[in-house]
């Protein structure tokens, strides 16, 4: 069951790179990554806010190993808590593991012993290993303190947020590079200074208004294509911003019940 799991779940999206992330506020950890790659390091921990390039990165990551002739594999957690914890005991023989989306098993400690396993495995196999999650080891509300304490030795980064604007330039135009997209300057500077900070967001709104121009060749673009991809722009930010908020209340709410059932009764 494991192995038809692993064929579903585990493909590497061959849609990334690292120099996607060339930008100034990415170079310590593509220093950690250049580490990884000589074998001075054997872990790398990443975390931060959802849609700022984690899962990207680690796609990114994978996809260079393989380059090198190294076996490397991508998943998320999120994708795979509901299958068989039994997936996990199959990746031992990657050369290299990049596990995505760690909060998830917040509330299942069989996973969280499957995961410390797989890192102890790892370690012997002298394999290399890699997690992503939304805050940093210390801050994950695992019962499981031998998995926290493995994730804890790892070298640990928070990603950027998106808001530098260098680092959102340096990605789109390694996006736009590689997939041969081109788009008139006043969009990609709409993009840039009005668009979404966040990188997956920003990421999501170049998927929506590439096929607005798929088909047209640049002498056809009229000004109302334009004005229509800025407005597009505007709208999809807008989304983005609303979804944002939304989270973000979301995570206050849970927050303050959580804070609620802990606190001490006082008679």
């Amino acid at each position: 069951m494991a192995k038809a799991q692993l064929s579903l779940n585990l493909d590497i999206k061959h849609d990334a790179s690292l120099s996607d992330f060339s930008g100034p506020g990415w170079l310590s950890i593509i220093d950690a990554i250049r580490q990884l790659h000589v074998g001075l390091i054997g872990q790398l921990y990443l975390f931060g806010s959802p849609a700022t390039g984690k899962s990207h990165l680690l796609s990114a990551i994978c996809e260079s190993f393989i380059e090198m002739d190294r076996s490397a594999i991508c998943l998320s957690l999120n994708e795979l808590i509901h299958t068989d914890v039994n997936v996990l005991s199959s990746l031992e023989n990657f050369d290299v593991i990049a596990i995505d989306d760690l909060e998830v098993l917040e509330h299942s400690s069989e996973w969280q012993e499957a995961l410390f396993h797989l890192i102890n495995r790892s370690r012997e196999g002298q394999r290399q290993i890699l997690f992503a999650a939304n805050k940093p080891a210390s801050e994950l509300p695992f019962k499981l303190t031998d998995l926290l304490s493995r994730l804890a030795q790892a070298p640990t980064f928070k990603v950027p947020n998106g808001h530098d604007l260098a680092d959102r330039q340096a990605l789109m135009q390694s996006i736009l590079r590689r997939r041969g997209w081109q788009f008139d300057e006043r969009i990609l500077n709409h993009l840039l200074t009005e668009g979404p900070h966040r990188i997956g967001a920003m990421m999501e709104v170049l998927n929506y208004i590439q096929p607005m121009f798929s088909n047209l060749g640049r002498s056809n673009i009229s000004k109302a294509v334009i004005s229509d991809a800025l407005r597009t722009i505007d709208e999809q930010t807008l989304a983005a911003e609303l979804a944002d908020i939304s989270q973000e209340t979301q995570v206050d709410h849970d927050a303050a019940t959580l804070d609620q059932h802990t606190m001490p009764l006082d008679f």
